[in-house]
């Protein structure tokens, strides 16, 4: 299959079955022998597509009459020929075209004409008569996109900001609404342009392996620049590489744990983990402590980091909902060398937790939105609705009041998330607070000494941005329950 056409399957698999675009992509690339080249089209195709696809349809439905019809299979065809014209330099635009044409003509077989009624002609419209072929109309909506897209007007800032955002930047109405009321538009605008980058890719150091300037010097030699993290001190972000170092070698037989990107990440020296995600362990300052709960735990990025923290002595005992969830933590374990872990299938807002009675420290770093990672995962966008954020909140406040009687006296609480909603970060803590006035706010500046003020709240909370920070959106805090 071609690039555009393994790019067309994903799009498709993920409108009919709604999985994660991640998990799409990566089955694509088990099904289909593709380059590392072209790995990296592909990649781009379906997360640009997916990230920008309510402004690509916004500026094709100014050339398709409102009357046509067109199905899924095209609609995701013409998108991807949008998204080329509209996002991607480095493709001319008649090779766009052609090969999106291209893509429609084999596509001819699988799903009929793509289109139903007669379109008008002129500027809003390309005319295609029922039955005529859909090459031509495909060729005709885009030809119309390459010479008008870029000179369509949007609902102005000052007039309509909702609109505006949600239609220049790609996101859901609601979404846009719920953020200019909570943070403004200048925040919103900021934020939402910020979420459309692609993230760099980060890697958390095993400091019981390896220190920093040796990582960064071994990584170089497998074609690997990187820069010292500003946020996290084990972390480490990457540059550029050396094309030719990944593009070059063939994916079963490259030499060992070096030539590949896939090999180098499977080192036990190094975790793949965002920088803010970073920031979580060393807010429990686990060093000295000899028993920590993390009850939220797969697929252990964080628990991973306690253990290195702990130097894998004492002991952590990581909680989770399935063994499914768990089995990748243990393989997280054993690759990077974390000794000191224990699993327990569990639901931690339910579940009898008398066993973290001797905890020193709890950790819950609770399902959220993930709106903070909107960056690594466009879809999440489409795929959140108000209600299941409402649900998500209860779910937040269950966890952190089923663990809350069982922690001792002078123990520490740790409450993290991946979003950037107030609801469910400062706002779950206050309301907690509320129900169990035992416990108290400890500031994360003592314990996080090298981060800058803008990533702490007044109130001692950890909150990051991607367009302040750089990187993903994330939010912690540490409670200590009062010793009287």
């Amino acid at each position: 299959m071609s690039v555009r056409e393994v790019a067309l399957e994903c799009l498709l698999s993920i409108s009919q079955t709604r999985a994660s675009v991640s998990v799409v992509v990566d089955s694509a690339f088990q099904k289909h022998a593709i380059s590392g080249r072209d790995r990296r089209l592909v990649n781009g195709l379906v997360y640009g597509v997916v990230r920008w696809q309510k402004q690509l349809d916004w500026v094709l439905n100014h050339f398709i009459n409102p009357r046509f019809q067109v199905d899924m299979r095209h609609r995701h065809i013409l998108r991807l020929g949008a998204f080329q014209l509209l996002h991607l330099d480095g493709i001319p635009a008649h090779a766009a075209i052609f090969e999106t044409v291209q893509l429609a003509k084999r596509a001819l077989g699988s799903g009929g004409s793509g289109y139903k009624r007669r379109a008008r002609t002129g500027r809003r419209g390309f005319q295609a008569k029922s039955g005529s072929k859909t090459a031509g109309f495909i060729n005709g909506v885009l030809r119309s996109v390459q010479r008008e897209g870029h000179a369509l007007t949007y609902p102005p800032l000052g007039e309509n900001p909702v609109e505006h955002i949600s239609l220049s930047q790609s996101y859901p109405t609601w979404l846009v609404k719920q953020w200019l009321e909570t943070r403004g538009v200048s925040w919103t605008l900021a934020f939402c342009r910020a979420s459309n980058h692609t993230a760099p890719l980060a890697f958390r150091m095993n400091c019981l392996l390896t220190q920093v300037k040796e990582l960064r010097e071994s990584l170089k030699a497998s074609g690997i620049s990187t820069q010292v993290s500003t946020l996290a001190p084990d972390g480490l972000v990457f540059v550029n590489r050396e094309p030719t170092t990944f593009d070059t070698a063939e994916r079963d037989n490259a030499p060992e744990g070096e030539r590949t990107l896939k090999s180098v990440l499977n080192r036990d020296d190094i975790y793949v983990q965002d920088e803010s995600a970073m920031l979580v362990a060393p807010l429990l300052a686990p060093a000295e402590m000899q028993l920590v709960v993390d009850l939220c735990a797969a697929p252990g990025g964080k628990t991973t980091h306690l253990a290195h923290l702990m130097g894998n002595s004492g002991k952590i005992i990581a909680a989770d909902i399935s063994e499914q969830r768990l089995a990748r933590l243990k393989n997280n374990c054993r690759r990077i060398g974390a000794l000191n872990v224990e699993t327990q299938v569990l639901d931690a807002t339910k579940a009898e937790l008398g066993f973290i009675t001797n905890a020193d420290a709890v950790l819950i770093d609770a399902p959220c939105s993930g709106f903070g990672t909107l960056r690594r995962h466009p879809d999440i966008r489409w795929n959140r609705t108000a209600a299941q954020l409402s649900a998500l909140c209860e779910l937040q406040f269950n966890l952190l009041r089923n663990a809350a009687p069982h922690i001792k006296r002078g123990g520490v609480l740790v409450y993290s998330t991946c979003s950037v909603e107030p609801q469910e970060n400062e706002e779950i803590i206050r309301r907690f607070l509320a129900a169990f006035p035992m416990y108290t706010v400890e500031h994360a500046r003592p314990f996080l000494p090298h981060l800058p003020p803008s990533a702490l709240t007044p109130e001692g909370f950890v909150q990051t941005f991607p367009h302040e920070h750089g990187v993903d959106g994330a939010f912690a805090a540490r409670l200590r329950r009062k010793t009287t």
